[in-house]
Order: C-alpha cells, then structure tokens, then sequence
C-alpha cells in the first residue's frame, strides 16, 4: 500500500504511450466508480444499523447498541453477513422471552424486504449505475466462486468490468 502510486505508475509503463492515458483515463473512472460504491454500501450498513438500534432498543433486548452495531458492520458481507448478525441477535432476544425474538425476526424480515426491493436498488444505481440485474449476477459468481471473499468483492469487479467493457468493447459512434 505505501508503494501503490509506484507501483500503479509502473503497470501503465507496461503499455505503449498512445494507449496509456487512455488506460490511465479508464482506471481513474473505475476507481470513482468504485468508492462510489463504496459510499453506498456504507450508507447502507448505516440505515441498517440505526434501524436495528433502534428497534432492538425499543424492544429491550440485552446489548441493543452492540447488536445494532454488529448488524450495521456485517452488512458488508452479503447474505452471510445478515443471517449470522440475526441468528446471534434473535438468539440474545431469545434469552429474554420467545416475544422478543419474535420482534427481532419480524424486524429483520420486514427490514430485509425493504433494503432488497427499494433501498439497495436506488442506492446502488445512483452510486454505481448498475442494474440490479448485474448486481444478483456478480453476487451469485462471486460466491460461487470464491465463498465470502467473492461476495464482498464481486459488486466492485462488476463496476470496474462494465468500465473496462465500456471503454475497449462497446462501438462509440
């Protein structure tokens, strides 16, 4: 990392001048394109974590703040990250009364429903201008292929192949 601008400049020296700004051009916009979604996910995690606060505050479950906390952070992984956050939260809940538990997964259930059909899509197309479509894609590769690891990177090699695609495949007129 403390090499990474020596490094970056000795990858574009691999190529020939006349194609070397325009790779220099295209790997800049990938990487905006990638703290974009980078933000977004972060905004994500955020609205998850202050929702789950909150309700988990409301409900009095023991440790709310660290739960909540914990549901916002494990955002980042997805699908796992989710299910693990809900089975260690429901099963805090759980030590307190069935109703509590109750609470916690009808939370999560509405919650899920929610970040999935309206949050993500809008977050996600204004950040990265990926169809959703693409997003299941890379999600669902990324898994197969390489567990956790390839869920947490797949959305971000998703944005910086449709930049590479857009810059070198697509005809401009």
């Amino acid at each position: 990392m403390l090499e990474g601008e020596h490094a970056y400049h000795f990858f574009l020296s691999l190529f020939p001048d006349a194609e070397r700004h325009r790779l220099n051009n295209t790997l800049k916009k990938a990487e905006r394109k990638i703290s974009k979604w980078l933000v977004g996910q972060g905004l994500l995690m955020l609205i998850l974590g202050v929702c789950s606060t909150i309700v988990f505050g409301l409900l009095h479950v023991r440790y709310f703040l660290l739960l909540g906390f914990l549901m916002g952070l494990f955002n980042i992984i997805p699908i796992a990250g989710g299910v693990i956050t809900i089975v260690v939260a429901a099963g805090v809940a759980a030590l307190d009364s069935w109703t509590k538990m109750a609470g916690v997964l009808i939370f999560y259930a509405i919650y899920i429903n929610i970040e999935n059909a309206i949050l993500t899509p809008r977050i996600m197309r204004s950040s990265v201008n990926l169809m959703g479509l693409t997003v299941l894609v890379a999600l669902l590769l990324g898994t197969a292929l390489a567990g956790i690891v390839g869920a947490l990177v797949s959305v971000p090699t998703a944005a910086l192949i449709t930049v590479l695609l857009q810059e070198y495949a697509v005809q401009k007129e």
